[in-house]
């Protein structure tokens, strides 16, 4: 028989081993947790997409958390699709809990989304009487809702809309906080000024077709439309 030398095994090479370095987000929790998570909620109300493919680090410096609290952060961050990578700042090790993370440094330029401004806070505001002559009311963030009548003389300003159940006979103003969807609404219409927006006209320009009669004002094309409510 002859005899075969078998060919030596090759040498297994070593695994590669290279750098990486990406950007996180860093979200630092802090005391109360629950007007930490409701500024977090209303950030996602603004920006649903914002931790959307980004990897996010949990700082936990200012917190401190015993595990069993941690993992309801962490429980309570998944509810809103929010993915820990590591955690930071932290003492904590336990199985479960996303790795400790070290010696990170802070950057500027992660390229966020623009948050939009938060709405401003709407309200309404009702007159429970009527509005007499030399009486302004300025309500710059809601409707406004007379029950009686605006007098000769008198203003209603409001950022949305006015109601008015009685007569109008002095000025009204309505969109005051640049809303062209505001109207204007009243039971008799003898207006001495009108403005919806950034348009204003005056009694002289509105002629006597609906003196007297309900009427709603409201902007259509950049010009103020009056029509009957009748």
């Amino acid at each position: 028989m002859t005899s075969q030398t078998l060919p030596d095994s090759p040498t297994p090479r070593p695994p590669a081993f290279r750098g990486r370095a990406f950007k996180a987000l860093a979200l630092t929790p802090e005391m109360p947790l629950a007007d930490w998570f409701a500024g977090l909620d209303a950030a996602l109300r603004r920006s649903p997409t914002l931790f959307d493919g980004r990897a996010v680090i949990l700082d936990l410096a200012a917190l401190q958390p015993e595990p069993e609290a941690l993992r309801t952060i962490l429980a309570d961050l998944r509810q809103r699709r929010i993915r820990i990578l590591g955690l930071e700042g932290a003492e904590i090790g336990d199985d479960g809990l996303p790795p400790l993370l070290a010696n990170g440094r802070p950057t500027k330029n992660l390229d966020l989304p623009a948050l939009p401004p938060a709405e401003p806070e709407t309200t309404s505001l009702t007159i429970e009487g009527s509005v007499r002559s030399g009486q302004s009311i300025v309500h710059r963030t809601g409707d406004v809702t007379v029950m009686g009548s605006v007098s000769s003389g008198a203003e209603i300003l409001a950022g949305g809309s006015i109601h008015i159940y009685g007569a109008l006979r002095g000025r009204a103003i309505a969109g005051a906080a640049r809303n062209p969807r505001a109207r204007i609404c009243c039971r008799k219409f003898e207006p001495e000024l009108l403005g919806i927006d950034r348009l204003v006209r005056t009694a002289e320009d509105m002629g006597s077709h609906l003196r007297g009669r309900p009427a709603q004002i409201w902007l259509d094309g950049g010009a103020i439309r009056m029509a009957s409510l009748d």
